[in-house]
């Protein structure tokens, strides 16, 4: 990694702590009778990504949630694929500043919406999407298990198959226990 690259990294690192500081959401565990919205996170580089992520964002629609899913394209165009649909929006490099914090009003509206649940299927290499989770004001924050990296209220822990397959099965059942623990 070049001085240059390593030091918008450590800058970047400095503001996301800062605003995970900063932070002043209100948070609560919220099962999924009681959610009315959720937002979903994601890297969108790809057509198969958006293709992988349809049934879950289906699945809380069906169930008369309001869903808004964002995703991240790790490119300096947007294509085809990434047209922004009703529960779907986007946003790419040239939304990033120079520490790589995602800017633009699409971002703006994501993150100052208080979603009910808010679910990262990324990892924290994903730098912009980790930016989102830490500026979001959702209460409820759900997403895959790093060590050293606490910003959620639930973080699932997945052993071998790390896939997002496995991570949004295993975030349906865990949302689905809660309800049954509350009743």
């Amino acid at each position: 990694m070049s001085y240059l690259e390593n030091f918008k990294h450590k800058v970047g690192r400095w503001v996301f702590q800062r605003d995970l500081k900063t932070n002043k959401r209100t948070k609560s565990v919220c099962n999924l009778d009681q959610a009315k919205s959720i937002g979903i996170l994601y890297d969108a580089t790809f057509e198969e990504n958006i293709k992988t992520i349809q049934p879950f964002v289906s699945y809380f629609f069906d169930l008369k949630k309001e869903v808004k899913a964002l995703g991240f394209v790790n490119s300096k165009k947007l294509s085809y694929c990434h047209t922004p649909k009703l529960q779907y929006d986007f946003f790419y490099q040239k939304d990033l500043n120079w520490y790589y914090k995602p800017q633009n009003y699409i971002i703006d509206n994501f993150i100052k919406k208080d979603y009910d649940i808010l679910i990262n299927l990324c990892d924290s290499k994903v730098i912009p999407i980790k930016y989102l989770i830490a500026s979001s004001l959702a209460h409820f924050k759900i997403g895959i298990y790093e060590e050293n990296y606490e910003i959620y209220d639930l973080m699932i822990s997945l052993n071998n198959d790390k896939s997002v397959q496995r991570l949004m099965r295993e975030i349906k059942h865990y949302i689905n226990l809660i309800n049954k623990k509350n009743e």
